[in-house]
């Protein structure tokens, strides 16, 4: 039987995902894998964070937590920290898990608005997640199983080193029979069809393929220049398009959250790893010039850590290409598109897509490739609902915003996509979000973005006309007290980072926001 021929160009992050991912699963008795690369191109890389689903993706293709913690000098993750966003004085987190519990049925944050307007204290809304509790405190322990516990409500991430990782992927990847290529491509042959047929090396080596996985970055080299597929411009929404990164020294104390800090123009990210802290600035050209950004971003970092290293540029435009898969090529990562590193939702764009990719792979037939219509139609929509419900949660940050710098006055006073404007209106009018049936970010992220800058909802739930505020006040302070004691019971991140290279007692991978909230009788308290 003649083998499928799969090319992956590009290595880095998203080619070697892509490349461990599909040795994984299909058989190599009837599909080969080769990737092309240059060691002279180098890779972007200033993605450092991530969100829980990459624990699904190391699962998936054999790699054990205590392995990649090791490998890529990973820290533990269970939020980010936004500080600026909102007001210049705003600081808020948002966590992976749920903040307080469904009472009498009522939703918590439709409770804790009650209070507020009853003039009865409470805490900021993030005080009553568990990650948050253990985020302030420094401290970090697994997600219990127990949906009685609070530590159920919660999940966690990781934040690593992009480069060390994609290395790990690579030695996975070869050990199931990934060859790999060093070369640069020079021409790019297609059949009259249309189709991909074969990559001409620079050093003359011809690559046949039937199926191709364009991993070539921003360059687009497949999906782009030589298929010349549209490319979807979010700018008006989005309008950073400058990054500048650069390392430090790490933390004697690292924190187990990323932090995003805002600045007149953009915002800066700071990324605590084992062996560095990875820095980076992200900002509007039209409304900060190249060098003050720099100034500024050295200045910050100078303040935290030494800065000792020289600076990496980005220049990028926020958007998609309008078809992920066209022909017999599927592009994936900054090939297929690319937004903003605020939510750390770079690889799990990619783990997405390689998950899509597995379920619509063509058929391989006879030894020829047969890519059906209607799979590779599905996998386009179901991909461009991802990035659309991505890009909208981002463009949320921007437009809740009550600063008075010309930047952050364009995003609040800037149009938006229909998708999001129908979303928040509901939530201004009754305080409510409905939970999406495909789509990364659920209400719980929702809530903790729109409470977190200051947005609240005009009317709460009607049941809580007749009730009495008392029993509520007293339930969220004895919450917020055993949350915090539980917290202060944990283990600092530092000794849990000391400990990572051990055998790991890390749970399984559940849900975005913990157990207690995949659990459809989870967690519900009645006060009286």
């Amino acid at each position: 039987m003649l083998k499928q021929r799969i090319v992956i160009l590009g290595g880095g992050t998203a080619g070697w995902m892509a490349a461990a991912a599909l040795s994984r699963f299909l058989p190599s008795q009837q599909y080969s894998i080769c990737l092309v690369e240059s060691e002279q191109i180098g890779t972007v890389g200033v993605g450092e964070a991530t969100i829980p689903h990459i624990r699904h993706f190391n699962q998936w293709v054999g790699i054990e937590e205590a392995e990649f913690m090791q490998a890529t000098g990973a820290t533990y993750k269970l939020a980010i920290r936004f500080q600026g966003w909102g007001t210049a004085n705003s600081d808020y987190y948002h966590p992976f898990g749920v903040s307080g519990d469904m009472l009498n049925d009522l939703p918590f944050h439709q409770v804790w608005w009650w209070l507020q307007q009853q003039h009865q204290p409470t805490y900021p809304f993030d005080h009553y997640s568990f990650a948050v509790q253990l985020a302030q405190q420094k401290r970090f322990r697994f997600p219990s199983t127990d949906i009685a516990d609070v530590a159920s409500s919660f999940n966690y991430a990781y934040q690593l080193d992009a480069g060390k990782y994609a290395m790990l992927l690579r030695q996975h990847a070869t050990a199931q029979g990934v060859s790999r290529i060093e070369g640069k491509v020079q021409q790019v042959l297609q059949q009259p069809n249309g189709d991909i047929s074969e990559l001409v090396l620079e050093q003359g080596m011809r690559l046949k393929g039937d199926f191709f996985i364009d991993c070539s970055g921003f360059s687009a080299l497949l999906i782009g220049q030589t298929l010349q597929t549209p490319f979807e411009n979010w700018q008006q929404w989005l309008p950073c398009d400058r990054a500048l990164a650069m390392p430090s020294a790490a933390d004697v104390d690292p924190a187990p959250y990323t932090l995003s800090k805002t600045m007149a123009a953009g915002w800066r990210w700071r990324i605590p790893l084992q062996h560095r802290t990875g820095n980076g600035l992200v900002y509007a050209s039209a409304f900060l010039a190249d060098d003050a950004a720099e100034q500024h971003l050295v200045q910050e970092v100078n303040e935290t850590g030494f800065a000792g290293a020289s600076i990496k540029a980005l220049r990028f435009t926020t958007g998609r290409r309008q078809q992920s898969w066209r022909h017999n090529c599927v592009a994936i990562g900054l090939a297929a598109g690319f937004l903003e590193p605020l939510e750390s939702t770079s690889l799990h764009l990619i783990q997405l897509a390689l998950e899509k990719l597995l379920l619509y792979f063509p058929v391989h037939t006879a030894g020829q490739s047969i890519v059906s219509t209607s799979e590779r139609d599905a996998f386009n929509d179901q991909m461009a609902t991802e990035y659309q419900r991505v890009r909208d949660f981002l463009i949320l940050h921007y437009k809740v915003n009550t600063r008075s710098e010309p930047f952050w006055q364009y995003c609040a006073h800037m149009s938006l996509p229909d998708s999001l404007q129908q979303r928040l209106a509901l939530f201004q009018e009754s305080g409510q979000l409905v939970a999406y049936r495909q789509g990364l970010f659920q209400p719980a992220s929702w809530l903790a973005v729109l409470l977190g800058q200051g947005a609240r909802p005009n009317e709460t739930d009607f049941r809580l006309q007749a009730a009495a505020s008392a029993p509520y006040s007293a339930w969220l302070q004895q919450y917020y007290q055993h949350l915090k004691m539980q917290a202060g019971q944990s283990p600092s991140h530092r000794q849990a980072l000391d400990n990572s290279s051990r055998s790991s007692n890390a749970p399984p991978v559940h849900s975005l926001y913990g157990y207690r909230e995949a659990s459809a009788a989870g967690g519900r308290v009645c006060v009286r």
